[in-house]
């Protein structure tokens, strides 16, 4: 079984410590905790898509909680990118973030670089990929990245750290520092997925 896709089944992962968070070093929640299971986005208009504007009604689907994220006991950060064939496609800013009140969800973004903040304040909640997609309301499964589908010529894969990681992707758990490539390529030029994002200093 692949260790991004998982189904509660693993090796338990002790917390680290209040002074190890303070170091920098990211709290990772017990590997034995149930992975999500976010309501599946709708969504399949083409890419770039839009943030939605019902924030908070979409991050309850994605089964996250918006909150203020002052002494949260999980703080990591993920990259993720995403390339239609040569072109990479922004991560929106802001999602996750209620416009109104400012709080933010579980898994939000700041800017369009593509890292993604994850900020919890349950110490054993995990996170995948597919609450982000299902927050950002872009179907995201084996077969659908918003309104694209592989067919004869294109490929629809997804890569953690450079690795093809089968099955769908909507599973694949967030952890700390990997880097995530969400690829639609045309089978005649295919990409190499990048391995490891450059985090800037303190993420």
């Amino acid at each position: 079984m692949n260790r991004h896709i998982r189904s509660g089944i693993g090796v338990a992962v002790a917390l680290l410590t209040v002074g190890a968070l303070a170091a920098g070093a990211p709290v990772v929640a017990n590997a034995d905790s149930p992975l999500p299971r976010p309501v599946a986005a709708s969504g399949v208009g083409l890419p770039p898509w839009p943030v939605p504007v019902d924030t908070a009604r979409r991050a309850a689907d994605a089964g996250l909680t918006l909150d203020t994220m002052e002494g949260a006991e999980q703080h990591f950060h993920v990259h993720l990118d995403i390339l239609v064939g040569p072109d990479r496609v922004e991560v929106a800013p802001n999602l996750g973030i209620d416009r109104r009140t400012g709080l933010m969800a579980d898994v939000h973004t700041h800017d369009n670089s593509g890292v993604l903040h994850v900020e919890s304040h349950d110490a054993n909640a995990r996170f995948v990929l597919g609450q982000l997609f299902a927050m950002w309301n872009v179907r995201f499964d084996e077969s659908h990245l918003g309104g694209l589908s592989p067919d004869a010529g294109h490929s629809f894969r997804t890569y953690v750290n450079g690795e093809w990681i089968k099955g769908d992707p909507a599973r694949i758990e967030l952890r700390a520092h990997d880097q995530i490539s969400v690829m639609f390529q045309d089978d005649r030029l295919r990409i190499t997925p990048p391995t490891s994002y450059d985090f800037p200093m303190g993420l």
